[in-house]
């Protein structure tokens, strides 16, 4: 079993700010706060390079919750870079944790969002003030580790959303076929006058569902139409290629695999997940 004794670390022990007033934390050489809550049995300590799988939580110091990895995955991974010297940054706590630690640190506050790059949240703390982080050290990870991973998860996704997309043709649509670009497009009303060109300028209404039919957005809520340039780079390319097969007034469905739509990535703005087909009702409404 790994000594308890860790090397460099003076026995210095202060009270610090806790859940309880009457937490005993050590404290490194260089200054670093720490509190062991789980000490594992492993001898693997991160590496230049290595990434590292946590959950990781800090709070003020009125102990009010400021960040929660699960919130942004439930996989949160970083990049460990040792630190240049000796100190009591976020990274001195990472370097000193094996994998399957739990551990809690106190890290001043001004120090932590400078170094973070955060500058706008200098002006809320004091030099004084600590943060206190909460984290367990769940998994190192080589790069080419992570990378199959990523690899991996990418291709699960991608069957899946194929999979939903053929399923949802097959039940709906059995004869459409797709255009070049793979837009599956179907008209619903006609219009009047002349077809969109990338010359245009449009107002469209739109709602948008998931291929599972959980809505997305509609326009129609706020009576707010979409208006752009047929030719703009900001519009996904569903939008921008289906208006050109309509004229004013038309209607139209069209089934549009993640490429066109938000990305193979999604669009974490709009809260869309990777890969995910999206569905849209369109109408029309002008031309200019």
């Amino acid at each position: 079993m790994r000594k308890y004794i860790i090397a460099c670390l003076s026995l210095l022990t202060i009270f610090g700010c806790d859940r309880t007033k009457n937490i005993e934390y050590s404290t490194t050489d260089g200054g670093l706060l720490y509190l062991y809550h789980e000490k594992s049995d492993s001898e693997l300590l991160p590496q230049d390079g290595n990434k590292l799988l946590l959950d990781v939580k800090y709070f003020n110091e009125n102990d009010s919750l400021l960040f929660n990895s699960q919130d942004i995955s439930p996989r949160f991974i970083m990049d460990f870079f040792p630190p240049a010297t000796t100190g009591a940054s976020i990274n001195d706590a990472f370097a000193m944790m094996h994998e399957g630690d739990s551990m809690s640190f106190l890290i001043n506050a001004y120090n932590f969002y400078l170094g973070a790059g955060q500058t706008s949240m200098l002006h809320k703390v004091s030099k004084t003030e600590n943060l206190r982080f909460e984290v367990r050290l769940k998994k190192i990870l080589s790069p080419e580790i992570v990378e199959k991973e990523i690899a991996e998860k990418e291709q699960e996704l991608k069957d899946e959303e194929e999979y939903l997309l053929q399923d949802f043709l097959t039940n709906n649509y059995p004869d459409i076929k797709p255009t070049k670009s793979g837009l599956y497009f179907i008209e619903t009303r006609e219009g009047e006058g002349p077809k969109v060109t990338k010359n245009n300028k449009v107002a469209i209404h739109y709602t948008a569902t998931y291929i599972n039919g959980e809505p997305i957005y509609s326009t129609y809520q706020r009576n707010d139409p979409l208006i752009f340039d047929v030719t703009d780079p900001n519009v996904w390319p569903c939008l921008a290629e289906a208006v050109q097969y309509m004229n004013k007034g038309s209607k139209a469905t069209i089934i549009a695999v993640s490429k066109l739509a938000a990305g193979e990535r999604g669009d974490k703005g709009l809260r869309i997940p990777p890969r995910k087909t999206i569905i849209f009702d369109l109408e029309l409404v002008g031309v200019k």
